[in-house]
C-alpha cells in the first residue's frame, strides 16, 4: 500500500524469510536486524514526499523505522501500548503546525482491531469493542478536522490490508506428518502459507514431491508449488527470498507442526480473492468528489469500496492495493515515474484524483 509494489518487488516477502544472497534470515520481531536498510526495497510514499520538497509524518507504519537515507520528517516509533487516541492527537498536532512545517502526507497504522481479531476472532465481543474504540477515535479526528474547518480540504483515506477468518486446532494441517523437518535450512511457517528451504536443491525437490503425493493421496486441503509454479495472479514468484517450495492452505485451514499448536483464533493470509480476505477502502475530500454512477458497477456494497461525502457516497468496484501509492501521490501533487510502481500509471481512480 505504501510503496505501490508487490512483495516480490519491494522484498519484504513475509514476516519471516531467508535471503540466500545475504545468507541471513529476516524476522520482523527482531528490530536490530530487521530495520537494516538492505532488506527494504521500493520507495515509500513518505520518502517520495520528502524527496520532492514536501514534508511527511508516519505513525508506527511498518517500514517506517527502517534505516533508509531519507526518513519521514516526523515519526512516531512503534509501541504496542500506544492507544489509538494518542495517534489521533499526534495527527491533529501535526495538522496545527505552521504551513511551512506542516506535513502534506501522514500515515498512521492502527492495530487494535487486528490484534483483537487474532486473539479472539473477527466476530468476537473483544473485536467488536476494538472496532468501537477505533471508530470513536476516528470520530475525534473528524470532529477535530471540522473544528478547524479542514474537513472539506484534507483528503482522508481509511484502508485495511486484509480481512480475517476463524480457525480452530481441528483445521491445522500437521505437515511434519508428511515430511522430515529436521534438516530444513529455513522453515517459514506463516499458518496458511508455508515456505520450505533446504540446503540442497535435491532435498528441496524430495520434499516437494512428498507433499504433492500426500496431498493427492489423501485429498488434503492445501496446494503445493515450486516457486516458479505459483499462479501469476499472486505476484509471488519473482524474488529469491520467496522459498523454493511454497504450500498454501485452502481457506479455513492452516499449516502447522504437531509441536507448535495454534495460539490464535483469527487468521489471514489465504487467497486474496476469498471473500473473508477482502480489505476496505473509503475516502473523502477534494480529490474524491462524487462520481457519476457506473451502471456496470456493483450496487449492493458487498464487493465495493466507497468514496465521496456522507450524503452522496458512491461505490467502486474492487481494485488492487498497489494502486494506493499513486492515488495518494496525486492528492498532493507528487510526480510518479512510469514503471516505478506495480500499479497502473495514471490508472484506476485517475479522474477523481
Amino acid at each position: 500500500m505504501i510503496t505501490g509494489l508487490y512483495p516480490s518487488s519491494h522484498g519484504i516477502v513475509a514476516n519471516m524469510f531467508y535471503d540466500p544472497k545475504f545468507n541471513e534470515d529476516f524476522n520482523y520481531k527482531i528490530p536490530d536486524k530487521s530495520w537494516d536498510l538492505k532488506w527494504w526495497g521500493g520507495q515509500p510514499i513518505w520518502e517520495t514526499a520528502v524527496l520532492q520538497n514536501q514534508k511527511s509524518a508516519v505513525i508506527m507504519w511498518p517500514g517506517g523505522e527502517s534505516e533508509r537515507p531519507v526518513r519521514p520528517t516526523y515519526h512516531m516509533r512503534f509501541k504496542s501500548s500506544n492507544p489509538v487516541l494518542e495517534k489521533v492527537e499526534a495527527l491533529l498536532k501535526w495538522i496545527d503546525l505552521p504551513r511551512e512545517e506542516r506535513p502534506t502526507v501522514m500515515a498512521a497504522y492502527i492495530s487494535e482491531v487486528d490484534n483483537a481479531g487474532h486473539l479472539n476472532g473477527p466476530d468476537s465481543k473483544r473485536c467488536q469493542r476494538a472496532l468501537g474504540e477505533v471508530d470513536a477515535a476516528l470520530g475525534v479526528l473528524l470532529e477535530g478536522l471540522r473544528a478547524r474547518n479542514l474537513d472539506k480540504i484534507i483528503n482522508l483515506m481509511l484502508v485495511s490490508d486484509h480481512g480475517m477468518s476463524y480457525v480452530t486446532p481441528a483445521q491445522g494441517i500437521h505437515y511434519d506428518d508428511y515430511i522430515d523437518t529436521s534438516d530444513l535450512l529455513f522453515e517459514e511457517s506463516l499458518q496458511p502459507h508455508l515456505g520450505i528451504r533446504t540446503k540442497t536443491t535435491k532435498r528441496t525437490m524430495e520434499i516437494y514431491h512428498q507433499l504433492k503425493r500426500a496431498q493427492l493421496r489423501d485429498n488434503l486441503p492445501f496446494k503445493v508449488y515450486k516457486r516458479e509454479e505459483i499462479p501469476t495472479r499472486y505476484h509471488y514468484s519473482d524474488n529469491d527470498r520467496i522459498a523454493p517450495v511454497v504450500v498454501m492452505a485452502d481457506p479455513g485451514y492452516v499449516m502447522t507442526r504437531r509441536d507448535m499448536g495454534l495460539d490464535v483464533v483469527g487468521v489471514h493470509g489465504w487467497d486474496h480473492e476469498s471473500k473473508d480476505m477482502r480489505a476496505i477502502f473509503m475516502a473523502s475530500g477534494p480529490s474524491f468528489p462524487p462520481l457519476q454512477a457506473n451502471p456496470e458497477s456493483p450496487i449492493d456494497g458487498e464487493d465495493t469500496n466507497r468514496t465521496g461525502s456522507e450524503s452522496n457516497n458512491i461505490s467502486l468496484p474492487p481494485f488492487e492495493n498497489v494502486e494506493l501509492y499513486e492515488i495518494i501521490a496525486r492528492t498532493v501533487g507528487l510526480q510518479i515515474a512510469e514503471g516505478s510502481t506495480d500499479g497502473l500509471h495514471r490508472g484506476y481512480l485517475a479522474k477523481p484524483c
